[in-house]
């Protein structure tokens, strides 16, 4: 069972990953159909493979019900969308990677998978989970043994094994495909002096050139023939994932002036009950909308809002009623004790593993309790056995600290108790053995109970709100209305742009991914019906549809316009520079002046004078001594370039740096494989229909 636990403990990732599928059959099927039901239940497709709804749904309460046992926990609404998320790409790389494994006969046979629990190469996990852990010994006897006993474990633990025995088979298949992708990427010795060549040989150049913003765009005509061309030749550069453009109107919902009477009425009412009430800390969890504060504050430390003197009072004293942060408080002096404001302690920690509770962690700590109270050396004890790394090597001395540096059972332990202590304590790290070495001399500190209103809005101020958001909708239901009702300054719109599939936040606001979801299952010009976040009621327009793919013309129209004018400027100024002799000629031609730049190479970045001009480059390159280019078509502008100097790499027989350069840009592009993977199997994601 224990190691059971550890198995669990460093591979449940692996475990969720690799085994929801076999447990799949297990989940009853009818509520899943009823969200999934229609005729039209693809969540996503992978090449000719359609992902279903129910398919992905199934998979989704599989890895969740695991997270939930193993954490012993219900998974909160941030680990359910990273669930989604997880699942999705679990069901990616099963269908396009395992079809790369198949198609290259990648594969762990038995004898291999043998080894790798028992024999001669154990899983890391299963050297971990089957050494001594006094002296890090791997045993494969307790693994035999292990094994053996499995039968007659409960059924969870037998799948728990099973789960781990796959997740490390394909790992390891995982491992093979990426070792053989890398090796097969190698920078040969032609490649490695090529690279060392363009990377060391400079060339000092002479240039003119005419920018084109030496020209203003508004003095360039382009005709729609022109336009069209230039889009058709660039299309490659107008790729675009699928992204939507909405504009919104937000109905704040506010506290109305009755909301706030209504709210300072209650607590001038329960101030009058409060002060008679011998039980501070039931009153405010019962009637507070914020929890109580257990801390004991020092009279320059008192909390915002609460005057110096309140605390010299006695107990039972409270506070008038008064505003803070949008709500009304009362506060109470409800208890005194002397604290000192530091204390210097050590301690000896033993962490609990997944439960709650751990009988034997704590006998064993009584244990070493009773023998440092019979002369046990604490320090020497504490090195040798405390979890607690950074403070076992100074003997578990944690040194002197101020009252809340440390968790609450530990720190109650500390300024609660006296000097000589010696106690055991259980916080969310373990179990702690401290001993109290020193204390500060003890000061008077008080707690205070507060109860707190927020000034929130009543059912019937948002009605309110919601009857005028449904009122702008009903008349502004098209998008000729809802932009025209904007245009004035009655209301404020917002704009959110590229908006993704994926998205659960927009500029401005979060968690509103019904409103993401709404945005792709709708088509350009719709108006929402009001949407709900929070305080807010939101009617949003969709004004722009983008598709994964090539943004249409009209979507990159301004590109496509300074695209156009540019490239009929490079046209002019190149049939305006042709046919000159000498860069001196050019420049008084076109009233420009011949400049220079030095170590220029094939492999640089930039050019000083220039830019990042990469045609320059490569043209340089090719030059020789004293030969001028003919006008080259840049980024900013026309060049014409002539070299001066001609620098050879120095010669060498050492080329490690270069070829390691080479090995890592290489191991770089096989993390791009999944990418390059998915753009050829085609991978379609239509989550957003149901999530």
């Amino acid at each position: 069972m224990a190691v059971i636990g550890k198995i669990r403990e460093k591979s449940s990732l692996v475990m969720i990953i690799i085994g929801v599928g076999m447990l799949a059959f297990l989940l009853p099927t009818d509520g899943i159909q009823r969200l999934f039901g229609g005729n039209d239940n693809n969540l996503g497709e992978i090449g000719d493979i359609e992902i279903t709804g129910q398919e992905f749904d199934q998979r989704l309460q599989v890895a969740l019900t695991q997270w939930e046992n193993q954490n012993k926990a219900i998974a909160t609404s941030e680990v359910r969308e990273s669930f989604k998320d997880q699942v999705w790409s679990d069901i990616i790389r099963e269908v396009v990677l395992e079809s790369q494994f198949k198609e290259l006969g990648i594969a762990v046979c038995p004898q291999e998978l043998f080894d790798m629990v028992q024999g001669n190469d154990p899983h890391p996990q299963v050297q971990q989970a089957f050494s001594d852990p006094n002296t890090g010994v791997f045993s494969p006897s307790q693994v035999l043994q292990f094994l053996k006993s499995l039968e007659t474990m409960p059924a969870e633990n037998r799948i728990q094994w099973l789960l781990f025995e796959e997740g490390i088979e394909k790992e390891r298949v995982s491992t093979k495909y990426n070792t053989l992708l890398a090796k097969g990427l190698y920078a040969t010795k032609s490649m490695v002096k090529r690279a060392y060549t363009e990377q060391n040989e400079q060339r000092n150049i002479k240039f003119v050139s005419k920018r084109y913003a030496s020209v203003n765009d508004s003095t360039i005509t382009v005709t729609s023939e022109e336009l069209k061309a230039y889009y058709d030749e660039h299309k490659s550069e107008y790729k675009q994932d699928a992204s939507r453009e909405i504009e919104y109107i937000k109905f704040k919902v506010n506290p109305s002036e009755a909301d706030i009477d209504e709210a300072k009425k209650w607590i001038e009412e329960t101030a009058e009950e409060f002060k008679i009430t011998d039980n501070d800390s039931s009153f405010v969890a019962y009637n507070s909308e914020v929890p109580l504060d257990e801390t004991y504050y020092g009279a320059d430390v008192m909390p915002f809002g609460i005057d110096s003197g309140f605390f010299y009072n006695e107990v039972g004293a409270i506070t008038s009623t008064y505003e803070q942060d949008g709500a009304f408080v009362v506060t109470k002096l409800s208890k005194i004790k002397m604290v000192p404001d530091s204390v210097k302690a050590r301690h000896i920690l033993l962490k609990t593993i997944q439960q709650a509770s751990d009988t034997l962690l704590e006998a064993k700590l009584d244990s070493i309790k009773t023998e440092i109270e019979n002369g046990a050396n604490f320090a020497d004890i504490a090195k040798e056995v405390s979890e607690d790394v950074g403070s076992a090597i100074e003997g578990g001395d944690l040194g002197w600290f101020v009252g809340g540096a440390m968790v609450k059972p530990f720190n109650d332990a500390c300024f609660d108790g006296e000097a000589g202590d010696i106690v055991i304590v259980q916080s969310q790290f373990g179990f702690h053995l401290i001993e109290v070495m020193k204390q500060a001399d003890k000061t008077r500190k008080v707690q205070l109970s507060t109860v707190v209103r927020k000034n929130v809005p009543s059912n019937e101020t948002f009605d309110e709100v919601f009857a005028k958001a449904s009122m702008f909708f009903a008349s502004n239901g098209t998008s000729e209305a809802f932009t025209k009702a904007t245009e004035g300054d009655e209301y404020s719109k917002f704009i959110a742009s590229g908006i993704k599939v994926g998205d659960k936040n927009i500029p401005g606001m979060t968690d509103v991914r019904e409103l993401v979801r709404w945005s792709f299952n709708n088509d350009k010009g719709s108006v929402s019906a009001p949407f709900q976040f929070d305080n807010t009621f939101v009617v949003a327009h969709l004004a722009e549809v983008r598709e994964e793919g090539i943004a249409t013309m009209e979507q990159v129209e301004i590109q496509v316009e300074l695209g156009t004018k540019k490239k009929k400027k490079a046209q002019m100024f190149i049939e305006e520079m042709k046919g000159v002799a000498s860069l001196d000629d050019l420049a008084t031609k076109i009233e420009s002046t011949v400049e220079s730049a030095s170590n220029v190479n094939f492999a640089a970045y930039a050019i000083p004078g220039m830019g990042q001009e990469l045609r320059i480059n490569g043209m340089a390159s090719t030059l020789q001594k004293g030969q001028m280019s003919i006008p080259i078509e840049g980024q900013t502008g026309v060049f014409v370039i002539q070299i001066e100097t001609v620098t050879p790499a120095p010669e060498t027989t050492d080329y490690s740096a270069i070829k390691t350069q080479l090995d890592q840009n290489n191991a770089s592009i096989t993390g791009q494989l999944m990418e390059a993977l998915k753009d050829k199997f085609g991978v379609v994601d239509k989550r957003y229909k149901f999530y």
